[in-house]
């Protein structure tokens, strides 16, 4: 039978004592050093600026009438989608054959090139071209040409391959590598000589019966909506109206924006619908952008802010000016409103606290009486080896980061600050810690 040993050696006996005394005096430092020198981790405040951003869903409501064409055949489109017609004036031309109509394009795509070409051949301002400058020249077309590419806006990328052609064209001339173009302004007059002996004429065209936008098709919706009563539109009536397209009438090529001004017409929450309200009695207006549409915002007025009650959502209708092609077709689309732009002192959503603060307060008569303010939001700001509980004011609320208004002795809201000094450029607002109170002391 084994018997444990008892340590018996009274230097180890006193070694053991001192490693557990050290052990419990380095606890208790720790949990004194944590409970009144929490770590803490800062972010300098900056000035910054933020939009407050809407996305839903709009329809774009058009006074809109359709283009039938008179007789039947093969229509060639003689303006573009977006482009402004008078009343009377031709949209398109009627061919018996799509071999004819396509004759006819090619014929005038000749002689567009063949009026160039003449042009180049002219004396005048060309041979006194600089070759330096055509070079640059020829490069900021290339550099449209690749834009245009890129955005998918393929009219623009036709113009820009005429421009190339025309200034390198221009640079053989000035250059002396071609003298004239008699030869190739010859042989592309006798193309277009033969394509308009061997094809039949036109057999109609087609003429817009009201002044406006032209669009080169139909969708079924344009009965759908009522363009006059577009500023009543509920939440309701958008959503039900939103449904299978009627037939489009046999005949038709297209319609005509009539008026200049159109309709975008939206559902927002009821929080939002609160700030659309403030804007339209302020009379201020928005910029909307339709990120599948196109890369630029267009400006907007709000016509209506339609609601039954303001816990519900809401119906908010704009009214537009700007057309352009990529505009003049859509229907529904994703809408981003960029309602208003906050600028001011950013910090960190992780660096906001609600406190109880003591306030001082002096009446006419000298006396002094002590105020407690409930649940006032600000922040924590390190003052070297102390913190300090600041007020804040926010503009706008994002999700990582607060706007907060800069207050100085002649703002409106400096009678609003109860603590000592509000939130200034340059703190260094606490984003992490625990254990945070006004006053506390840190390493």
């Amino acid at each position: 039978m084994s018997a444990i040993k008892k340590v018996n050696s009274p230097i180890l006996k006193r070694l053991i004592k001192i490693v557990l005394a050290a052990l419990l005096l380095f606890y208790v430092g720790y949990q004194i050093y944590s409970a009144n020198y929490s770590q803490i981790r800062t972010e300098t405040a900056v000035y910054a600026t933020m939009t407050d951003v809407v996305q839903t869903t709009g329809v774009v409501i058009r006074k809109e009438t359709l283009v039938s064409q008179p007789v039947s055949g093969v229509v060639a489109y003689t303006m573009e989608a977006g482009g402004k017609v008078a009343a009377g004036g031709k949209v398109a031309d009627i061919y018996q054959s799509t071999q004819a109509a396509v004759a006819q394009q090619q014929i005038e795509r000749l002689d567009e090139e063949i009026d160039r070409l003449t042009q180049l051949s002219r004396p005048g301002d060309t041979y006194a071209a600089n070759p330096d400058l055509l070079n640059t020249q020829i490069s900021q077309a290339m550099v449209s040409l690749l834009d245009a590419a890129h955005s998918g806006d393929y009219t623009a990328v036709t113009e820009h391959q005429k421009d190339v052609l025309y200034l390198i064209n221009e640079k053989q001339i000035v250059t002396g590598e071609t003298t004239d173009f008699s030869s190739k302004i010859a042989s592309l007059q006798a193309q277009r000589d033969s394509l308009a002996a061997s094809s039949p004429a036109k057999t109609g065209e087609v003429t817009s019966p009201v002044s406006g936008y032209f669009i080169p098709r139909a969708d079924g919706l344009e009965s759908r909506f009522s363009y006059e009563e577009a500023e009543t539109l509920t939440v309701e009536q958008i959503r039900g109206r939103r449904v299978t397209p009627e037939e489009i009438p046999a005949g038709t090529i297209g319609k005509v924006c009539e008026n200049f001004d159109w309709y975008i017409a939206c559902i927002v929450d009821a929080e939002d619908a609160i700030k659309f309200n403030e804007m339209k009695n302020a009379g201020e207006s928005v910029m909307i952008a339709m990120p599948f549409v196109s890369e630029e915002s267009i400006p907007a007025e709000i016509a209506a802010v339609n609601q039954g009650d303001q816990m519900e959502e809401a119906a908010i209708i704009f009214r537009c000016a700007y057309m352009d092609e990529a505009l003049a077709e859509i229907r529904d689309e994703t809408v981003q409103i960029q309602i208003r732009e906050y600028t001011g002192i950013r910090v960190s959503q992780k660096a906001i606290h609600f406190e109880d603060v003591e306030q001082t307060v002096t009446d006419e008569d000298g006396n002094t009486t002590t105020v407690v303010h409930e649940n006032v939001r600000g922040v924590f700001v390190r003052h070297g080896t102390e913190i300090e509980f600041v007020q804040i004011i926010p503009l706008y609320n994002g999700t990582s980061y607060v706007i907060c208004e800069e207050i100085t002795a002649n703002s409106e809201n400096a009678d609003q600050i109860v603590t000592d000094q509000s939130i200034r450029l340059s703190d260094e607002v606490v984003i992490e810690g625990t254990d945070l109170y006004d006053g506390k002391v840190i390493p």
